[in-house]
């Protein structure tokens, strides 16, 4: 069954590494529905009306530690927590350890190997399939 990775992000800057990750992603076979610049809130309703297999959310201007807790929070809230979340951008390494802890699964950094990344998210899709 072909993932489907919705993928979105919370800014009009720094696109470039969105178009590539997306690229890279259907290259390596998933399906990526592109969310564009969506709230915690929008995500959860894409996922939802979409029904991926996981959310990637690409952070650069925003803080990651106030902005994941209302998108698990909301998750929760609509019974989707059963869908996987990773993270990708400029996250500091403490707020790193923060979304990890809340139950983000992967965070993605600038120059993060494609091939790797599209590897680690199929594991995860793989694990929370089973």
């Amino acid at each position: 069954q072909r993932i489907r990775f919705l993928l979105s992000r919370d800014d009009y800057y720094h696109q470039r590494g969105y178009w590539v990750l997306a690229s890279a992603l259907r290259d390596a076979g998933l399906e990526v529905i592109l969310g564009g610049i969506q709230t915690p809130e929008e995500i959860a309703q894409t996922a939802i009306q979409e029904n991926v297999d996981i959310i990637g959310y690409r952070i650069m201007n925003a803080a990651p530690k106030i902005l994941i807790p209302i998108l698990f929070d909301i998750m929760k809230a609509e019974k989707i927590l059963d869908i996987p979340i990773v993270v990708g951008g400029i996250i500091p390494q403490s707020d790193e350890a923060k979304i990890k802890k809340i139950g983000v699964k992967a965070v993605f950094h600038p120059f993060s190997p494609l091939e790797t990344t599209a590897d680690r998210i199929k594991e995860i899709v793989a694990e929370a399939r089973t």
